[in-house]
């Protein structure tokens, strides 16, 4: 009857005195296959369904498979391998049996394969491509999915985890581009091949010998020497590759246009696990220019010391080799000490500054290339001396690892700009010089980063008033007293806005010091710092801040609240004062899951920690609670310091909600049908066996009303999967006395004999239009109350506090039931039976979504169910409804 979309009238009329038998028979057919459709779904994969599993092209995919291997039969597994139980993180194979193929993936990811599979099987019944499976641990595993159709609803499932696949992919991606993205030269040769012919060079090879990599692979790196080449380094390296040892040298190698280059050259030997060697790596570092720079520092190192001994320059050499320090009579007067080693040396610098001190010295040796730092002496900033230190590696020939420094007493230029390094720290640096014409700001002198940044050549900028460059405000601003200030250095840090070639803005930060020669003020040094990434970045933030999807506040570790979005102000309905500068566990808005085992204040401490908090939790606001995921991010300042946290919150109550009621669906559906079912299966075989005519028209009643009660449950899931969808979206509204009259109505057509008194008392009585189904289910409820041959019902509706309205639904009944009861108050779980139990879930879920609370109070004269519900002049938000009162 099911499957041929007959109602109960079609089979009356066709179940007349001779085609009964006929009917019976084509009724039971029907039935045994929904049976077995059903009890397919409620599993039992190994008995009737197993065996129903034809060979043929099932058999063939299995046995064709090499990884895990599953059958699936209206989208469930009817037949799984241990490996696709293994790949899935699972014990055995009946914790999969009978289950959908969703629940293995994200719902996300689930829906994603449904569309681009799903087309193709009914295209091809064929599709292939790449899935992440989820594991019941959280865990997830890249693989590839083969999905073949075998029949209409049965198909071959085939799966291969390719994580380690994956890994080796990303690895060796990792170390190429490492390789090609290094400041080194790189070559890879292969001994196996005949020459030792090179089979990888990188970038930077590319860039220090100009030859192409389609030009240097394939040749023995020997194509690099020319004349200048000094054969007995050509021939150490040859013997090294001869005798399969490692070396490092320096050699003169040639470009591809032929100029020569010195080379630090380290060729390594790599073995497999049998010792074999396999390649060779040779790095080279250009040392042209140190060789350079270290004969010209050595030509002049005597007449050096001449020109430096009347300056404050002095010259100093640190050998790492010997661990000795030697400095000269200036560098020493401008130390104030005269170390003689290293660790003396080291001793001497400033705590803060002794790693970025030793760095200077030890770049050089390493890299090459000079280095440059400003330290200081000392150690209490009473007795602090600022030192410029310029270092270059020095080669005495005899492999001594020794470093050549300049050192000048730079004490008053470093107090004067100190101030500069900590504004200017978050930004480019721009600096012109100018000079008073008139009373006028005329730019003297520019660097490039000024010019380059407005899009000028540095001759358009010099000799131009400052005010050229400014925008209206700006250059108002400096005509007016701006430049006066600035020369009498009253000028403090101000914002200024430059303008580019373009006609595009550029927003800084200004600082003016005033510039004086012979001790008369001629003009000003100035500073900008280019601040147009920080104000994108700072309005990225505020973007992200003021999320209106997103609850954020901004903790400092000692728990004191800095800051709080509006959207949470909102939220949570007080003032933002209120709770800026105060402890965030001072108010109780904000409740982790307690299963997560945290509280906020342990969140917070383990975010101080550095670590990234993720819970669940309650969001208490003026409306209602709102379920959320909340995570504590630990923030952290240039230096690496965390110094806020930031708390965000995205709602999730909706999310939840809906998850909880398909929850219910499932529980209640599920414990009806089986039970219907087997009173079908029992009062069908009783009608088929029965002679008697009008014992078969009472066995088809019986039926009848089976099937009624499945329309009812049809039409009431229908009632409640609508309201889940549409009342957050839904803002219309009825007078209470409307819903209150259609309520009524529909109960009292339900039943004639009953007897249903209405009054209202209520001023403010306008209502979301949802609230007539759960109320025409209460008063349904409370007519068919112990089947009363003469039931009565008063309804009564009254004015309750704060704009809310008080509905109270009383029969004269024997009482409602503990577990029917338990349902409405708490929403707790019981094996309700048929319509009448989804109809109390019905009554249950829509009075929570709207808002909403219920009462059930049993007395000796019968039941009274009050539902207490908000009027639309309150501010009722559905998606703040506890979740607990909807499960």
């Amino acid at each position: 009857m099911l499957s041929v979309g007959w109602n109960h009238h079609d089979l009356a009329t066709a179940l007349d005195e001779s085609g009964v038998r006929d009917v019976l028979e084509r009724a039971a057919g029907l039935l045994a296959a929904a049976l077995d459709r059903i009890s397919s779904q409620t599993r039992d994969p190994t008995g009737e369904i197993a065996s129903e599993i034809r060979l043929g092209a099932f058999q063939q995919a299995i046995e064709d498979a090499a990884d895990g291997v599953a059958i699936l039969d209206d989208e469930a597994y009817v037949y799984i391998d241990r490996t696709h139980v293994d790949m899935y993180g699972f014990d055995s194979k009946q914790e999969l049996l009978g289950r959908s193929w969703r629940e293995l993936y994200a719902a996300n990811e689930a829906a994603r394969i449904e569309k681009e599979a799903f087309d193709a099987l009914e295209r091809g019944g064929h599709w292939q491509g790449q899935v992440t499976g989820s594991r019941p641990d959280g865990t997830t595993f890249p693989a590839e999915l083969s999905l073949t159709m075998v029949t209409p609803s049965r198909m071959v499932c085939t799966v291969r985890d390719v994580t380690d696949r994956e890994a080796r992919e990303r690895e060796l991606s990792l170390k190429e581009r490492a390789l090609d993205e290094a400041g080194t030269s790189i070559q890879i040769t292969d001994p196996t091949q005949p020459g030792n012919p090179l089979v990888y060079v990188n970038e930077e090879f590319v860039q220090l010998t100009g030859y192409e990599r389609s030009a240097a692979l394939g040749r023995n790196p020997r194509f690099l020497q020319g004349p200048g080449s000094d054969s007995e380094t050509t021939k150490r390296i040859r013997t090294a590759i001869e005798t399969e040892q490692p070396i490092t040298t320096k050699l003169r190698n040639y470009t591809a246009e032929g100029e020569p280059y010195w080379a630090k050259l380290s060729v390594t030997p790599v073995r497999d696990a049998n010792g074999i060697v396999t390649n060779y790596i040779g790095v080279q570092h250009d040392i042209t220019g140190q060789r350079r720079r270290i004969r010209e520092l050595r030509d002049q190192t005597e007449r050096l010391e001449l020109v430096l001994s009347g300056t404050e320059t002095g010259i100093g050499e640190w050998d790492f080799s010997t661990n000795t320090v030697t400095l000269d009579a200036t560098l020493r007067e401008a130390v104030g000490a005269s170390p003689t080693t290293i660790d003396e040396w080291q001793a001497i610098v400033y705590p803060e500054d002794r790693e970025r001190a030793a760095d200077a010295l030890r770049r050089p040796i390493e890299t090459g290339d000079p280095a440059a730092e400003t330290i200081r002496i000392g150690t209490d900033d009473s007795e602090v001396t600022w030192i410029d230190l310029h270092t270059v590696a020095s080669d005495a020939g005899n492999g001594s690892a020794s470093v050549l420094a300049m050192g000048r007493d730079a004490t008053k230029r470093s107090e004067r700009v100190k101030w500069a390094s900590k504004l200017f720290d978050q930004g480019p640096l721009l600096f012109v010089q100018t000079r008073a014409v008139g009373g006028e700001a005329v730019i003297e002198a520019c660097d490039r980063s000024f010019s380059d940044a407005l899009g000028y050549e540095r001759e358009m900028v010099v000799g131009q008033p400052l005010s050229e460059f400014y925008d209206d405000s700006s250059a108002d601003s400096l005509q007016t007293d701006g430049y006066e200030r600035a020369l009498s250095g009253d000028l403090t840090v101000a914002e200024r806005t430059l303008v580019t070639t373009d006609g595009d803005t550029v927003p800084c930060l200004l600082r003016a010091i005033p510039r004086t020669v012979d001790d008369e003020v001629v003009g000003t040094d100035v500073l900008f710092i280019d601040i147009s990434e920080r104000e994108k970045y700072t309005r990225r933030l505020e973007a992200v801040f003021n999320s209106p999807h997103q609850f954020t506040a901004l903790v400092r570790p000692n728990k004191i609240v800095t800051d709080v979005n509006d959207t949470l102000v909102t939220r949570i309905g007080v003032d933002r004062s209120t709770i800026v500068g105060e402890p965030i566990d001072k108010f109780p808005w904000l409740n982790l899951d307690p299963s997560h085992g945290l509280t906020v204040c342990e969140a917070v401490n383990h975010a101080g920690d550095g670590e990234l908090v993720q819970t669940e939790g309650e969001l208490q606001g003026s409306d209602g609670l709102a379920r959320i995921d909340v995570s504590f991010k630990p923030i952290r300042n240039a230096a690496g310091e965390i110094t806020l946290i930031a708390v965000e919150g995205k709602d999730i109550t909706v999310k939840t909600r809906q998850r909880q009621h398909l929850q219910v669906f499932q529980r209640v559906v599920r414990h009806n049908v089986r039970n219907d079912l087997n009173k079908l299966v029992g009062w069908t075989a009783i009608l088929a066996e029965e002679p008697d005519a009008d014992c078969r028209q009472d066995h088809l009643r019986r039926l009848t009303r089976i099937f009624d009660g499945w329309e009812r449950l049809t039409n009431k899931m229908q009632v409640i999967d609508r309201a889940i969808r549409e009342i957050p979206h839904d803002e219309s509204t009825v007078n209470i006395a409307e819903v209150t009259e259609t309520a009524a109505t529909a109960a009292q057509e339900n039943n004639p004999d009953a007897t249903i008194a209405v009054s209202i008392d209520a001023a403010d009585g306008t209502v979301s239009r949802w609230l007539t189904h759960p109320l025409t289910e209460a008063i349904k409820n409370a007519v068919a109350a112990g089947d009363r041959a003469d039931p009565y019902v008063n309804v009564s509706v009254k004015q309750a506090d704060n704009g809310w309205l008080q509905i109270v639904v009383a029969d004269d009944g024997p009482g409602m039931p503990d577990i029917e009861r338990g349902v409405l108050v708490t929403g707790e779980e019981t094996p309700l039976q048929h319509g009448s139990g989804l109809g109390i879930w019905l009554i249950r879920m829509l009075v929570s979504v709207l808002g909403g609370e219920i009462d059930v109070e049993v007395t000796d004269t019968g039941t009274e169910v009050v539902l207490r519900v908000p009027t639309s002049s309150v501010n009722r938000n559905p998606a703040l409804v506890a979740p607990e009162q909807m499960s």
